[in-house]
């Protein structure tokens, strides 16, 4: 993948969506994503329209915000593939969820993203993620290479 691209992707889809999340903020979360979006895995092994998984994530981040909890994703790659206006992009994905009472928890899991860009702007149309939240996954995601190495993947 070009550098020029993988920065492109990050400033349209990376770097906000860590910021979406950690603001709890659902509508900039949910304008990373086409309104074609699949969105599939989890720990609910769902497979969700738009609508769907935007119903889904307003009332997640409502709850947490109302609980007083907060969220912080951090993404790490093992694959960039990018050709025109298509992408496909893997990798490790780290959340840090937090209570209000301080106590915190960290999940991985692993992601599989493909991206569109529309009018000179990236979406995600299919997002798929597993179930696999598991600790092992630490050492994999450190030894991916992370979302601002742009040159990582170069062709």
């Amino acid at each position: 993948m070009d550098s020029d691209v993988a920065r492109q992707l990050n400033d349209d889809i990376w770097h906000p969506f860590r910021l979406s999340y950690s603001r709890l903020d659902a509508p900039a979360f949910l304008a990373l994503h086409s309104p074609e979006l699949i969105r599939a895995g989890g720990p609910a092994k769902q497979v969700l329209g738009f609508a769907g998984y935007s119903a889904q994530i307003e009332q997640w981040f409502a709850d947490l915000a109302d609980r007083g909890s907060s969220v912080d994703i951090s993404f790490r790659f093992v694959e960039r593939i990018a050709d025109g206006d298509l992408a496909s992009e893997r990798g490790i994905f780290r959340m840090v969820a937090t209570r209000a009472d301080g106590d915190q928890r960290t999940f991985y899991g692993r992601f599989h993203t493909y991206a569109r860009r529309v009018d000179g702007r990236w979406r995600i149309c299919v997002d798929y993620d597993t179930d696999e939240r598991s600790d092992s996954l630490e050492a994999n995601f450190l030894a991916a290479v992370d979302v601002d190495d742009v040159g990582a993947f170069d062709a």
